[in-house]
């Protein structure tokens, strides 16, 4: 790799345009990260504005390297680097409002996202099946699950500009499905909504309609930003792009960067060539290529080369530089059988690691391409003594143990979230059957009361979950409030909070205060209006303001729409000034709407029009205010209504979650108190799942390193709670491989696929027959044209050496070798 001060001239072509779009072709090893990096040091040694850099990577992985670069480099610590995924989390939790959810919305993964649907289609079980059956009912399920998780996923990623809406349950989307999956796709996205979650193809599908369909966020987020990167462009499809092209149509600075020889998954979506030739045609981008590769050996690089002759439209194209070193031949073997052709790899791994004691496994790969050859393989290794990891044993976020710990800090943090308490119920061996939660669950959707009020350990009043609303608006005091701030991150600042103080249903007095010393406004002045000279004129030093909320709201139940965001706003504000924080108790109007009202949407605005209330929400703390005590007037009728019915289903099963309820109370006064690593490992010393593992020290080792990685993310600039709502968003984030430790110091088998974006000095490229690779449903010549650069992805993985290997025989009879071995073996290996 060539260092900062010795690009070569195709490199500090790309590294020196500044000004208007680009495209670059970067085949693997050309340094692209680096150019990336440099590219954007040298845009802020020329004055760009670190806050107004946006750069989108395809993998966490990729993102941190690029972070460590602009950190070595001493510059950057404002850029923005995300995932595409991390910045639609980012743009939704500061459009929540407009959309109806919750800004702190939970994230779930494609596990949590099965499990709903598993969870739905079991409830039509026969009790009565065998072990057998029920192997095989299972299996149906998750299969059937499957299904209409996938047909879901490519209506939302499919969805037209015309399809787009802020309507959460999608109903009118998913009147495009199967009659036999739409029940089964509207159920489920009601469940999201009353879990307030969002799935990964929600993160993207809803980001388009914000920018689409709410103008005010539309003009804030087309201003945001003067300079933008998007790295693996070959990965990205057309709804991607959408919000691409969205965020650069002011800046119209735009680099697009990628190799189109790596396009590997047209299968979910990814359309290079449809996303390039609007980019063109939209931004006449400047284009460039790398082609010197500075990552593997001569032999090597003229091997991809050579392959990638064979593809029908090759897009890149390789130098291979005078300094690379000769490097040894590929290696190929065709076994007997799978057996042999394990034994063969072994071998070669055991004699690449003789007479070196610190020989790193880790640098050894073994690619296959499905997860049957993959386990096969890691099978024969095992048997042979070697250290090995498959993708699906490792999926460090997704081991059972590891969500199990996640699940008690994500239901600490979002109290709503059904599939994390189920989890629990499940560790914590409590004697409830699942009748009967399927009955609390069925009996409260009439009365208000959900599952997880259950293991709320509160005060109740009147042994009603939502008796301290009732009882404050009716006999006590409640403050009704908003805030408005500089946006939804948690360093940013509160500039105007507003509030109305009710006793017994009545306004008696309200509460309304710019902030004059809240920081630069930046671009949130579009969305409330105010300046900054308009905050130093009209408003008090924010240490005054608070000190008189603080006394304002004194002991009374605090309310509002989304009301957690605001609270966390407050207190953020509040510990940075090092001010004590009141211990509120509060309840949410956007919560209480979600179990007693029937909307398309639950933002306040919508609310309040099909409502026909006398006030209109604006932005504005003051009228939001005014709208949400309307609201809470509409809804208290209807938790009175219920109340009966409510505290009757609560009384008759709050026994059986009392212990949970005790534990998670005992945890929740931690919160603030605890970093997010001391806090985790307390909760495994004293919630039982340590010893609910002991006999599994695998499990174990797991748990530990994930207290670990908390530590090492952790942000201590950051309060413990909102450090932990962070650290919980990084796992939810975090993709299968990102975060490979040192200590996993085994070979990693894992599929051609998993293997996009890794590298590795030595790589075995295993089960090269015909019909597995290529697979054989790709015989069609535009899918035997994915596979070809499928096989280039994993051939140039390899830095050091590559090994090739096949069998002639398995349990489906005589095999031919792959016909991808032509291109690349003299005297490829033929039968007998």
């Amino acid at each position: 790799m060539p260092s900062s001060f010795s690009f070569n001239d195709e490199q500090r072509q790309v590294i020196q345009h500044l000004a208007g779009s680009l495209l670059v072709l970067a085949p693997v090893g050309t340094g692209k990260t680096s150019v990336l990096s440099a590219r954007v040091v040298h845009a802020l040694s020329k004055g760009a504005d670190p806050n107004r850099v946006l750069c989108l990577t395809f993998t966490n992985r990729a993102a941190k390297e690029m972070a460590d670069r602009l950190t070595q480099a001493q510059v950057g610590r404002q850029v923005t680097i995300k995932t595409f995924h991390g910045l639609c989390v980012r743009m939704l939790r500061m459009g929540a409002e407009s959309l109806g959810i919750p800004s702190d919305f939970v994230i779930y993964d494609a596990e949590d996202s099965a499990d709903i649907l598993k969870g739905f289609m079991r409830r039509q079980e026969n009790d009565s099946l065998t072990e057998s059956q029920r192997q095989q009912e299972e299996k149906r399920i998750e299969d059937r699950a499957k299904a209409v998780k996938s047909a879901m996923s490519e209506a939302k990623a499919q969805a037209s500009p015309d399809q787009l809406t802020l309507d959460l349950s999608l109903e009118d989307l998913f009147a495009q499905l199967d009659d036999r999956d739409q029940p089964w796709a509207k159920r489920y996205q009601a469940e999201l909504q009353r879990r307030q979650a969002l799935d990964f193809d929600d993160l993207i599908f809803f980001t388009r309609s914000l920018l689409r369909l709410v103008p005010e966020v539309a003009d804030y987020w087309a201003n945001r930003y003067d300079f933008i990167q998007v790295d693996e462009v070959q990965d990205t499809h057309m709804g991607e792009y959408e919000v691409v092209r969205h965020l650069a149509q002011k800046c119209r600075n735009l680099a697009m960067i990628g190799d189109l020889d790596q396009t590997i998954y047209a299968w979910r979506g990814s359309e290079p060539e449809a996303v390039l030739e609007q980019f063109r045609a939209e931004f006449s981008p400047t284009e460039y290529s790398l082609t010197e590769n500075y990552r593997a050996t001569r032999s090597l690089l003229e091997a991809a080369d050579a392959f990638a002759d064979t593809f029908a439209a090759r897009q890149t194209q390789i130098k291979i530089p005078a300094t690379s070193a000769p490097g040894e031949p590929i290696r190929s073997y065709l076994a007997v059988d799978e057996n042999e052709e394990s034994a063969w790899i072994a071998q070669r791994i055991q004699a690449l690691a003789q007479n070196q004691p610190n020989f790193a496994y880790n640098r050894v790969a073994v690619l296959a391409r499905t997860n049957l050859r993959a386990t096969t393989i890691a099978s024969g290794l095992e048997r042979r003594g070697l250290p090995c990891l498959t993708a699906d044993s490792y999926q460090f976020f997704m081991r059972q143990e590891v969500k199990d710990a996640l699940a008690y800090l994500r239901l600490l943090v979002h109290p709503f979230d059904t599939g994390a308490l189920k989890r629990l119920l499940n560790r914590h061996a409590l004697p409830i059957e699942v009748g009967t939660l399927r009955y609390i669950y069925g009996q409260g959707r009439s009365c208000g009361l959900w599952l997880t009020d259950m293991a709320l350990l509160q005060p109740w009043v009147n042994g009603d979950p939502l008796g301290a609303v009732i009882d404050a608006y009716r006999h006590g005091t409640l403050v009704v409030f908003d805030v408005e701030t500089t946006g939804v991150a948690i360093e940013d600042e509160v500039v105007e909070i507003a509030a109305q103080k009710l006793v017994k249903g009545q306004i008696i007095d309200r509460f309304h205060t710019y902030i004059s010393d809240a920081g630069d406004v930046g671009d949130s002045q579009h969305i409330h209006g105010y300046s900054n000279e308009f905050l130093r004129q009209k408003g008090q030093p924010r240490r005054q303001v608070l000190a008189q909320f603080f006394q304002f709201v004194g002991n009374a139940l605090l309310v509002g729409h989304n009301v957690g965001f605001d609270i966390g706003m407050v207190t953020a504000q509040a510990q940075r000034l090092g001010m004590p924080v009141p211990d509120w108790v509060w309840a949410d109007t956007l919560n209480l709407a979600r179990r007693f009202l029937k909307a398309e949407n639950y933002r306040l605005e919508h609310l309040a029009q099909v409502l026909n209330l006398p006030t209109t929400p604006n932005h504005h703390a003051m009228d939001d205010v005014s709208t949400t005590v309307e609201l809470l007037h509409h809804l208290i009728p209807k938790l009175e209504a219920t109340a009966a019915a409510r505290i009757d289903l609560y009384c008759r099963h709050r026994d059986l979650f009392a212990p949970l309820a005790d534990a998670l109370a005992g945890w929740k006064a931690l919160i603030d108190k605890r970093r997010p690593a001391d806090l985790l490992n307390h909760i495994l010393n004293t919630s039982g799942l340590l010893q609910h593992y002991q006999d599994e020290p695998q499990r174990l080792q797991s748990l530990g390193q994930l207290v670990d990685i908390f530590a090492a993310q952790d942000d201590p600039t950051l309060p413990p709670h909102l450090a932990l709502r962070t650290l919980l968003e990084f796992t939810a984030l975090a993709t299968t491989l990102d975060y490979l430790s040192a200590r996993d110091d085994q070979v990693l088998v894992i599929t051609a696929h998993q293997s996009k974006g890794l590298e590795f000095d030595h790589v075995f490229i295993a089960g090269l027959v015909e019909d597995e690779f290529p697979d054989f449903r790709c015989r069609r010549w535009e899918d035997l044209e994915q596979e070809k650069h499928l096989f280039y992805v994993a051939l140039t993985r390899a830095k050091q050496s590559l090994h090739l290997s096949g069998f002639q025989e398995n349990r489906y009879g005589q095999q031919d070798p792959s016909q991808f071995l032509d291109a690349l073996v003299k005297d490829a290996p033929q039968f007998p």
